[in-house]
């Protein structure tokens, strides 16, 4: 290849990145430290920015509705994340034994991924009515509870004593579950059958070559699918303002939620970001642990 022809080559190679790495210099880096500077100052989007240091984060670490927020994304996460797991793993399992139709049940178990998570929310929001929601008419017909004395939790996303929160996360969980199936499968079937033909050998149980073959091998596969749970648990903000705009009483109302009403409600922007910024270490935090202490349990074949 002449001189002429590499770079050529080359030209061409960076004309074709170009545009993603314009993309996602503008929309992250460049945001990401724009962000940092706004939470600095005060600003309401229409006056002149004003500085103001660090008392945005002053006022954060002060305010009862910033630490609401932060532990209903640590109790969403804390409940969302080992279910979507185990669920996915279990979905992933269905699939693998399903001998025939595998096509067919992945694209049902995928077809919530591919829904827009304001369609599914406003799906579910019929769904979860107390009053003329399919859900308690199921409730009611099986027997399950009483009409006439209703339990609080079947008034769903009204009742902020969790029944909301229950909601939250099964719409979460349905909305995720066959991503991590998907995942889970290709990580099964990318475990070489010698493995259990050999333990077939030995007469190792269904259990021992899941406990033993599976799980180990399987490491890699639920170790990305736990980074990936945790980081769209903690940013969560479509459903919650969907289904309850954070309520009843800010007993759904996340962090990025409660970033969205200070910024585009309450237009303290400054405030906002600072916010954000909170929720940006704390993510990063979470995945550098779990990067760190998670990846010694990670079995590679």
């Amino acid at each position: 290849m002449s001189v002429s022809d590499k770079r050529g080559k080359t030209f061409f190679l960076i004309l074709s990145l170009a545009p993603t790495v314009l993309i996602m210099f503008v929309f992250s880096y460049f945001a990401l430290f724009y962000c940092l500077g706004v939470s600095f100052l005060k600003w309401n989007m229409l006056g002149t920015p004003r500085w103001i240091g660090l008392r945005n984060y002053l006022q954060m670490l002060t305010s009862p509705e910033f630490w609401n927020s932060l532990k209903v994304t640590v109790v969403y996460a804390l409940w969302s994340v080992p279910l979507c797991i185990f669920l996915g793993l279990l979905v992933g399992l269905i699939l693998k034994s399903a001998s025939i139709g595998r096509s067919f049940f992945r694209l049902m178990f995928f077809l919530p991924v591919v829904i827009s998570m304001v369609v599914a929310s406003l799906i579910w929001r019929w769904i979860f009515d107390p009053a003329q929601g399919i859900l308690n008419y199921v409730i009611y017909g099986l027997g399950l509870a009483d009409r006439a004395a209703p339990p609080h939790w079947m008034q769903w996303i009204r009742d902020p004593g969790g029944g909301s929160m229950a909601a939250l996360l099964i719409v979460g969980i349905w909305k995720r579950i066959g991503y991590n199936g998907v995942i889970f499968l290709s990580g099964l079937l990318n475990i070489p059958n010698e493995y259990y033909e050999a333990a077939t050998v030995e007469g190792a149980s269904k259990f021992m070559k899941f406990r033993y073959i599976t799980l180990p091998l399987l490491s890699p596969t639920t170790f990305f699918v736990m980074i990936i749970q945790i980081i769209s648990a903690l940013k969560v903000s479509v459903s919650p303002l969907v289904l309850t705009n954070g309520g009843p009483v800010r007993s759904t109302e996340t962090l990025v939620l409660y970033i969205y009403k200070e910024a585009f409600e309450n237009f303290r922007m400054g405030y906002a970001s600072a916010v954000a910024v909170f929720v940006f270490l704390f993510i990063l935090l979470f995945t550098v642990l779990q990067s760190i202490f998670g990846e010694k349990k990670v079995h590679y074949q």
